[in-house]
């Protein structure tokens, strides 16, 4: 395959790119399809349809897969079924609650066809099952899906659903406004009496007890049925307080950090304080001393091959690419040359917070815009990146490596870390703030490079300012880091990320 072929195989997919990152064998003209699968620019998914991957990408790298995961099943169901297929309630209201996490089967329902299963990469797969009589009689889209409507699959979910997925279904009842929507499935739909129990049942859990009453009385008088307020739930506690926030997001970020507050408070494991007196000096000083060691490892573990002697030359100011040629603007010599700025605002911002008697939490929603330009100036000084790189959250999705956890749209950032930092400042416990304060930074992702780094500076910022010490996590543990969140982020389970912190600070 000559360069010349493709080259014009790369322009019909470029071409193409601006309608998705999915494709049919159909979409490409003469050999081009092949040619671009044999240098590594597309991936099979099943007979006939691709999806744009990328030759530097390793066997196994499931990435581009989890990136075009949606897409592909929106264009699969649609061409197969048209309009004859909604996603089954379970999925549904995953989807209207924006969970983030992808889900390893899809299960959809039709009007017509055969029970079936489709085989997808990496362990995934898509069920498929006709319901003729139980169709649902009305859907709505969601991400380019027909899904259920939202009271609708909170009526239809089962027992099981309302027990694992806690979360989920409070998150849900904080999007439903009026319960109008939910009186009015349950009354018109077969067979509800034991739905209309769960959502009684869980409207009263979490503090709607009039709106319980409503439909429990409304239901009563027109079905002659009993209708119960027991818990449905395996919880005794709420995760989500009441209140007037409908937004999926800021419901999921507020239900998230109660749920792994408590698990914090429990473990009951204290980060030892400073020995040394609590002063701006010796925080100052404390802080120089960790500088090199925290560059290094925080640096090194987000793939960058950054040497001490290069730290200490950025430190010292001896690093000028203007006048040594042989400090040619380099990615690794940019990231060193950003970390220190970063790191010095850091510092600036802790001292500063000190002197003045105030919380750090609340000074972050002002700062950390500050630290992100430090990280990248350099970058954006030498050309290497658009200035634009600068002006804040990012305007693209993103996808983490290997990772199931897929950030909020671009659309939800703002949002987001305005609960983020609203969270954070409410926060009486130092230590769950700084743990919490990393883990829902990474969680959020609002940037589109550097979360790590910043997630850990927030980490210590808190840390610090409360008279604790910097918090160095080396490279030689990025795999257990890796592991504990995703663990946090996919499985809800954040113990091993807590316990790995705790061990890093001990």
């Amino acid at each position: 395959m000559s360069n010349k072929l493709l080259s014009i195989a790369l322009k019909e997919l470029h071409a193409l790119q601006e309608q998705g990152s999915v494709f049919k064998s159909s979409d490409f003209s003469g050999k081009n399809m092949t040619y671009l699968k044999k240098a590594g620019y597309l991936k099979p998914i099943i007979r006939g349809w691709y999806h744009q991957s990328h030759p530097a990408d390793m066997d196994g790298d499931s990435t581009a897969w989890y990136a075009g995961y949606w897409e592909f099943v929106a264009k699969y169901l649609d061409e197969r079924f048209g309009s004859a297929y909604c996603l089954n309630p379970e999925i549904s209201l995953l989807l209207h609650t924006q969970n983030s996490i992808i889900p390893k089967q899809i299960v959809v329902v039709t009007k017509k066809g055969a029970v079936g299963r489709v085989t997808l990469p990496h362990n995934t797969s898509l069920f498929t099952y006709p319901e003729k009589k139980a169709f649902p009689k009305e859907s709505v889209r969601v991400n380019g899906l027909n899904v259920y409507m939202l009271e609708e699959a909170l009526c239809k979910v089962g027992v099981s659903f309302f027990r694992d997925k806690q979360e989920e279904i409070e998150i849900a009842l904080g999007m439903i406004k009026d319960v109008s929507a939910l009186l009015h499935i349950l009354l018109t739909r077969d067979r509800m009496d034991d739905a209309a129990s769960r959502v009684c049942g869980a409207l009263k859990f979490v503090g709607r007890k009039e709106d319980a009453l409503r439909i429990k009385e409304t239901y009563e008088a027109v079905t002659f049925k009993t209708v119960s307020l027991k818990n449905p739930f395996l919880k005794e506690t709420a995760l989500l307080k009441p209140s007037r926030e409908h937004n999926p997001y800021a419901l999921r970020l507020q239900s998230m950090w109660e749920k792994y507050r408590a698990v914090i408070i429990s473990m009951e494991i204290p980060i030892p304080k400073q020995k040394t007196p609590f002063g701006i000096e010796e925080i100052a000083q404390e802080m120089e001393e960790k500088y090199q060691a925290d560059a290094y490892h925080s640096l090194s573990i987000e793939g960058y091959k950054v040497s001490l002697e290069l730290i200490d030359k950025v430190a010292s100011g001896g690093w000028n690419p203007a006048q040594n040629p042989e400090d040619e603007a380099t990615r690794n010599a940019l990231a060193a040359k950003g970390y220190h700025g970063a790191f010095q605002a850091v510092k600036r911002s802790i001292i500063v917070c000190i002197d003045d008697n105030k919380e750090m939490t609340e000074a972050l929603r002002k700062e950390h815009h500050k630290w992100y330009s430090e990280l990248f100036a350099p970058s954006v000084q030498t050309g290497i990146l658009e200035a634009q790189h600068l002006a804040g959250y990012r305007n693209h999705q993103v996808y983490l490596r290997g990772s199931l956890h897929v950030p909020f749209p671009k659309s939800a950032i703002v949002d987001a870390m305005e609960t983020y930092f609203d969270l954070l400042a409410k926060e009486e416990d130092p230590i769950v703030g700084a743990i919490l304060g990393h883990f829902m930074f990474g969680f959020i992702h609002p940037y589109m490079d550097g979360n790590g780094r910043m997630a850990r500076f927030i980490m210590n910022a808190i840390l610090v300012s409360h008279g604790y010490p910097w918090l160095v996590i080396k490279v030689e543990h990025r795999d257990s880091y890796m592991q504990a969140l995703e663990s946090a982020s996919v499985d809800g389970d954040v113990k091993p990320f807590v316990a790995f912190i705790l061990r890093c600070a001990c």
